[in-house]
């Protein structure tokens, strides 16, 4: 499971709209959240600490993401 799955798992957990979710829990603009769930934005440094603090049952998909993001960043420079 990716990171935005994971997060937009535990909005269904909570059983609220993603404009909800994403004002009340994660202190973001709906509009932000749309971006990062259709693909069209990647998260933060700054959301991906908010997500560990907020969510931390995320945390191991925020990893994954990190060092996902390291391992590309490696590939693209050879």
């Amino acid at each position: 499971m990716n990171l935005i799955e994971a997060v937009d798992k535990e909005r269904t957990k909570r059983q609220m709209s993603d404009r909800k979710f994403s004002k009340q829990v994660l202190g973001i603009s709906p509009s932000y959240w749309c971006l990062l769930k259709a693909g069209k934005r990647t998260p933060s440094l700054s959301l991906l600490t908010l997500l560990m603090h907020k969510l931390p049952e995320t945390t191991p998909e925020v990893s994954n993401f990190v060092v996902s993001q390291g391992n590309n960043s490696n590939q693209k420079e050879e």
